[in-house]
C-alpha cells in the first residue's frame, strides 16, 4: 500500500476520471448563460437553472444509494463503471439534441447525474485499499477521515484544474460552434478515460456478495446529529447559488466573458480552500472551521458582491467564496466524529460510513432545492434601478441577499451544537 506503480496508476487513473466527471457540472452556469440567451430563450432562467441543480445535487444524493449497494456487492463495481461511462455519454449526447426543457433536465440533468455518482463513487471507493498513510481529504465528496497529504494534493488537482480549465473550454465551444457541436464533443470526452479503467481495480480479491451488517444508528437521538445535518443542507443551498448564476450575472453587468473567468477563479481557489480548512478543522475547535467557512462566506457576498460593478472586485469575490464556502465539505469528517461521539458504543466504521452518506447526501438535497428557490427570487424588489451596484441591477439583490442569509443561518445553527 501507498507505493508501487499499481498504487500510483490507479491514482492517476482516478484523477483522470474525477476530473470530467465534476468539471462539467461546475460549469453548468455558462452553458445556463448560453441557453437563455441562444437556443432556449423562450425557456424561463427557472427552468434552465433546474439542469444544473438537477446534476450536482443528484450526484450527492445518490451516494446514499450506491455506496451501499458497492459495499454490498463489491465485485459488480467494475461493471458499474462501464454502466456509469455509458450514462454520462449518452447525457450529455442526448442533451445536444434537446429542443425541450424537460429533454434537458432528463439527460444533461438526471442520466448525467446517475452515470457520474456510478463512475465517481466506485472509483473512490477503491482509494482506501491502495493508501493509508497517504490517503488524506481525498475529493469534497467522499472525505475521508484520516489526515495526511500526499496523495489528497494529487486527486484534488483534479478540481482545480477542471473547475479552472473547463469553463473557459466550454465558453469557447459554444461561441465558436454552439451547443449541440459542444455537447457532443464533451461526450465524446469521456472516451478518453477507457485506458485508465483498467487500472482502477481491487487491491485484493473481491467477494461476490459481502453479508449484511446491523449499523449503530443511535446517532438519530441525539441533537449534535440533526444539527449539523440541518446545517449542512442550508450550506449546500446556498453555497451553489453563485457558481450557477455568476455567467449569466456578468452579462447583466455588460462584463463580457468576465463571468466565465469568475467561474473558473471560483472552482479553482475550492481545492486549497479544501486542503486549508481541513487542515485547520483538524487542529483546531471545529466551531472555529465554522466560524471561518460560514462567515467568511456571508461577509463577501454581502461586502464584494453586492458591490461588484467591475470585473476587478468580481475577481476577488470569486477567489474569496471559492476558497471559503465550497470548502466546508472538508469538514464533514469532524461532523462524522461529533456525530459518531454523542452516541454510546464507541467507534464503528460502518456508522461512520452511514454518517458520511448522509453527509453528504444533505448537500445533495440543498443544490436540488437551490435553484427553484434562488429563481424565485430573482424579480425586481426595492432597489431595483436605484443604484448602478449589483443590489440594483435587475433582480439579483434578492439573491444575493438570501446567499449571505443562508451562510448566516448555517454558523447560526452550528454554534447551537
Amino acid at each position: 500500500m501507498d507505493r508501487g506503480f499499481d498504487a500510483w496508476a490507479y491514482l492517476v487513473s482516478a484523477w483522470a476520471v474525477e476530473f470530467l466527471v465534476w468539471s462539467y457540472p461546475f460549469s453548468y452556469g455558462v452553458f445556463l448563460n448560453h441557453y437563455a440567451t441562444h437556443e432556449f430563450s423562450h425557456v424561463s432562467s427557472t427552468v434552465l437553472s433546474l439542469v444544473g441543480s438537477t446534476s450536482t445535487g443528484l450526484m450527492y444524493l445518490l451516494s446514499l444509494i450506491l455506496l451501499p449497494l458497492m459495499n454490498r456487492y463489491p465485485y459488480h463495481k467494475k461493471n458499474m463503471m462501464y454502466v456509469g461511462l455509458v450514462l454520462c455519454m449518452a447525457g450529455l449526447v442526448g442533451a445536444a439534441f434537446a429542443r425541450e426543457a424537460w429533454q434537458l433536465i432528463l439527460t444533461q440533468g438526471v442520466i448525467y447525474a446517475v452515470g457520474g455518482s456510478m463512475l465517481y463513487f466506485t472509483v473512490t471507493t477503491y482509494l482506501w485499499e491502495w493508501f493509508s498513510e497517504k490517503k488524506g481529504l481525498v475529493c469534497p465528496c467522499l472525505t475521508n477521515w484520516f489526515v495526511d497529504y500526499p496523495a489528497t494534493y494529487v486527486i484534488l488537482f483534479h478540481s482545480g484544474v477542471g473547475g479552472v480549465v473547463v469553463p473557459l473550454m466550454v465558453q469557447t465551444l459554444l461561441d465558436r460552434y454552439g451547443s449541440r457541436t459542444t455537447l457532443l464533443a464533451l461526450g465524446i470526452s469521456f472516451v478518453v478515460i477507457i485506458p485508465a479503467f483498467p487500472f482502477i481495480k481491487s487491491r485484493t480479491p473481491v467477494s461476490q456478495v459481502v453479508g449484511p451488517r446491523q449499523i449503530n444508528t443511535q446517532f438519530l437521538k441525539y441533537n449534535p446529529f440533526w444539527i449539523l445535518f440541518a446545517a449542512n443542507i442550508l450550506q449546500g443551498l446556498g453555497t451553489f447559488l453563485p457558481t450557477l448564476y455568476m455567467p449569466t450575472f456578468a452579462s447583466d453587468l455588460k462584463l463580457n466573458d468576465g463571468g466565465t473567468i469568475a467561474l473558473s477563479l471560483m472552482n479553482g481557489a475550492s481545492a486549497p480552500g479544501l486542503v486549508f480548512l481541513g487542515y485547520i478543522s483538524d487542529r483546531l475547535d471545529l466551531r472555529a472551521s465554522i466560524l471561518l467557512s460560514a462567515l467568511g462566506s456571508a461577509l463577501s457576498v454581502l461586502l464584494i458582491w453586492g458591490f461588484a460593478s467591475s470585473l476587478p472586485p468580481l475577481l476577488v469575490f470569486a477567489c474569496i467564496y471559492g476558497f471559503l464556502a465550497p470548502s466546508w465539505s472538508a469538514l464533514w469528517p469532524r461532523f462524522v466524529f461529533v456525530a459518531r461521539g454523542s452516541a454510546a458504543g464507541g467507534e464503528d466504521p460502518g456508522e461512520s460510513a452511514t454518517l458520511m452518506c448522509i453527509f453528504v447526501a444533505g448537500r445533495g438535497i440543498g443544490n436540488v432545492l437551490s435553484a427553484p428557490i434562488a429563481s424565485g427570487l430573482l424579480r425586481p424588489w426595492a432597489a431595483t434601478g436605484k443604484t448602478s451596484f449589483p443590489y440594483g441591477v435587475e433582480g439579483y439583490g434578492p439573491l444575493i441577499l438570501f446567499t449571505a442569509r443562508l451562510e448566516r443561518r448555517t454558523l447560526h445553527l452550528s454554534d447551537r451544537r
